[in-house]
């Protein structure tokens, strides 16, 4: 018997949208669709995989992400455009202490930092100084874009990240990460909960949190508000599926949701050519889509025990 020994089966963008036109039978096996039937099936496409996301699928879309807290901040934009926030981030120490108006930092380690990151710097005043790395880190030196506003002590913390993490649509669950590494899960409360609070701005240690989604950026309330900016909150996220923009884009989900995504496809695409359902596609387009659904819930264990009376 002879096998492939390959595994990298995929439909890109317009390869998507042509079998779907073919399975409906709006175009015959081996036509290819027109340009515009391309650009239409790709806007379709597009809503689909959106208005999938509001029924809560993508499990492969969950991201882990830190968010960097300000002291005494109440509220945090969350998004491309927001406060920082990132599913990629490096942390170090200073190791040398650094002045008031210097730009190089001597730090424990370099690892990770690039030309051009985001660069969080802890000062002596407890608050966090941001600006961006200039130049390439090296001999465990790195250079700020700005200068210090304030002195910098031995063992202060540096962050630096390279990309911001997109809005998310819902945050899965939350943790604070204290300076030492320990986790402590955080309470998520309704928008009443929150309001209800009686002195928003009283500085602490961080227990609950509020997310509204919003549009470009979400808005994430925490309380009590940072008292020390040594800690970050640590967020499981669940971010928005990428757009497909180009015909050789490859799509943002497992292989395993083809089926499932040509065969719902092709049904939209029969509605909007006047084309009538056949009962074999519909039947297709709800079964795959339910098994790829069952195939991406979370596997975990289910713990069963008799009630005492």
């Amino acid at each position: 018997m002879t096998t492939s020994g390959s595994y990298d089966f995929g439909l890109d963008r317009d390869g998507l949208i042509s079998k779907a036109y073919t399975m409906v039978g709006a175009v015959a096996i081996g036509e290819d669709p027109t340009t515009d039937e391309l650009t239409e099936g790709g806007k379709t496409l597009n809503l689909m995989l959106k208005g999938w996301q509001t029924e809560g699928i993508a499990l492969w879309l969950n991201q882990t992400v830190t968010l960097f807290l300000g002291y005494g901040t109440q509220s945090y934009s969350l998004g491309p455009s927001g406060d920082h926030m990132s599913a990629s981030v490096v942390k170090t120490e200073v190791a040398t202490a650094a002045s008031s108006g210097d730009t190089d930092i001597v730090v424990d380690s370099i690892t990770g930092i690039t030309n051009g990151d985001y660069l969080g710097i802890e000062l002596d005043d407890g608050t966090v100084q941001w600006t961006t790395v200039n130049g390439v880190p090296s001999d465990s030196t790195l250079v700020a874009a700005a200068v210090l506003t304030d002195d910098v002590a031995v063992d202060n913390h540096i962050y630096t990240y390279t990309t911001k993490a997109q809005r998310p649509l819902e945050i899965i669950e939350a943790r604070r990460i204290s300076g030492d590494d320990i986790s402590t899960p955080l309470l998520q409360v309704s928008r009443n909960e929150y309001m209800s609070l009686s002195d928003k701005s009283s500085s602490s240690i961080i227990n609950q949190i509020f997310y509204d989604p919003q549009l470009t950026n979400g808005a994430l309330f925490v309380w009590p508000t940072c008292a020390d900016v040594q800690d970050t909150l640590e967020l499981t996220i669940k971010k928005p599926i990428m757009d497909f923009d180009a015909g050789d884009d490859d799509g943002e989900f497992p292989v395993e949701w083809t089926m499932a995504i040509v065969s719902n496809l092709a049904v939209l695409i029969g509605m909007e050519n006047g084309i009538p359902l056949n009962a074999q596609l519909g039947r297709l387009a709800t079964e795959s889509k339910f098994m790829a659904r069952t195939f991406d819930d979370e596997k975990t264990s289910v713990f069963f025990q008799p009630v005492r009376r």
